[in-house]
Order: C-alpha cells, then structure tokens, then sequence
C-alpha cells in the first residue's frame, strides 16, 4: 500500500467516524454498542486524524501543520476524558464543562493545521481554505458556547457534519495525488 493512500485512508476513517459510530453503531443508531463503547470507540478511531496531518509532513514541512498537530493531540486526550466523563449521568455537568474547552481546542488544531496545508500546495486551495475556515468557524463557536448550549445549539450538527465530510474530500484528494 502507497504511502498516500495510507494517508489517505486515515482522513477517511476519522472523516466516517462519527457516520459509523454514532449514526450506525451507537445508541442514536442501530444500539449495538452502549453509549460508553460509543465514545471509546469514536476516541480511538478519531485518533486517525493527528496521524493523518503527521504524514502529510512528510509531502512538505510546515510549521503551522506541527503546531496543529501538537494542538490536537493534547485536545483530544482532554476529548477523551470529557466522552468518558459524559456517559455517567452523574458526572454529565462535569463533562459539559471540560468539553467546551476540548472540543474548541479541537478545532483550533485543526485550524492552525488549516493554515499549514492551505500554505503548501499538498491538496488544491479551495479544499484547503474550506477546511480551515470551517475549523475556524467551528473554534469560534465552541469557544462561545456555554455548557449548557452543547445539546440545544443548532449549528453544531451542520457544523461538525461538514467538518467530517471535508475531511473525507481531503481523504480522497491524497489518495488520487499518488506518491
């Protein structure tokens, strides 16, 4: 398998994460898995993202991809523990509350990795200015909300649905750049 389309499949699998897991596995969708099995395993696959920016490094160096990359690794370890804390009805205030900040924080690694790929000439621009616009426009509204607002906004959705789909497209554009 070519190095691109490893890479390529890791933005796929962090781009269908939340399809599969929370639409087709989890308790929303099918219930297969228990909301504590969801969150775990939405933790690990989504995992693949700051691989995937981590290969693109090696196409072409740029210090705003590291910094993002370095950003989203310690949000979603933050990430993790606000999903685990979520699950327990007890705690769910608690995870609303860390959540605001992982999640933002998220998205702002994701933007400043934004930056980095839009200045290289890894994927085509407009793919690359759409994707850190919408990390950025997903950091300013998570930093915005409160607690509270996580489960009756009404942007988040769309929000986040666009998100993964865009990391899908770059997904496939890595894949049809060949090595």
């Amino acid at each position: 398998m070519s190095t691109n389309m490893s890479n390529g499949l890791l933005f796929l699998i962090a781009g269908l994460t939340p399809f599969v897991v929370y639409l087709g596995l989890g308790p929303d969708g099918t219930g297969i898995l228990s909301a504590a099995r969801t969150e775990q395993l939405f933790a690990y696959l989504f995992f693949s993202l700051p691989l995937a920016f981590m290969m693109i490094r090696r196409i072409e160096t740029n210090y705003f991809i590291d910094s993002g990359l370095l950003i989203l690794v310690a949000s979603m370890s933050i990430g993790m523990v606000a999903d685990a804390l979520g699950v327990n009805d007890n705690l769910a205030e608690i995870s609303d509350a860390v959540t605001v900040t992982a999640y933002s924080s998220i998205m702002l690694g994701a933007a400043v990795s934004g930056i980095g790929i839009l200045r290289t000439n890894i994927f085509q621009k407009w793919l690359s200015g759409l994707f850190t616009v919408v990390a950025s426009i997903g950091f300013i509204v998570l930093a915005l909300l409160t607690p509270s607002e996580l489960d009756t906004s009404i942007i988040l959705i769309p929000l986040f649905l666009t998100f993964h789909v865009l990391l899908l497209f770059l997904g496939l554009s890595i894949i049809r750049r060949g090595d």
